[in-house]
C-alpha cells in the first residue's frame, strides 16, 4: 500500500506532461499541407491561425461570421505543399471607404 501514493503522483505527472506536449505543438503550417488540406482545415474550424512562412502567419476565416462588424472579407492566398498560390480562405480586413 505504500506505493499507491507514488503511483498516483507518477500517473498525474505523466498526464500533465502529455497535455503540455499537446498544447506546445504550435499552429498548423500551410507549407506542410496540400491546398485541399489547408482549405478543409479552415472550413472545419471556421477561423484559424496558420503559419505561412518561416516567420509569418495569417488568420484565415471561412466566412463573414468570423470577422468583427467593422471588417470585410478579403480573399487570401498562401503557398501550400502542392500550390504556390492556394486560396485557403479569407482574411478579415478593416473596411475602408472609397472617395
Amino acid at each position: 500500500m505504500r506505493n499507491a501514493p507514488t503511483t498516483i503522483i507518477v500517473g498525474s505527472l505523466i498526464s500533465l506532461l502529455w497535455v503540455a506536449s499537446a498544447n506546445a505543438q504550435g499552429r498548423p503550417d500551410a507549407r506542410t499541407m496540400t491546398c485541399e488540406q489547408a482549405k478543409q482545415l479552415v472550413a472545419d474550424l471556421g477561423g484559424v491561425v496558420i503559419t505561412t512562412g518561416q516567420r509569418t502567419y495569417q488568420r484565415f476565416v471561412k466566412d463573414r461570421r468570423y470577422c468583427e462588424r467593422s471588417e470585410v472579407l478579403r480573399r487570401e492566398w498562401t503557398q501550400t505543399l502542392d500550390d504556390r498560390a492556394c486560396q485557403v480562405g479569407y482574411r478579415c480586413a478593416p473596411h475602408t471607404q472609397r472617395n
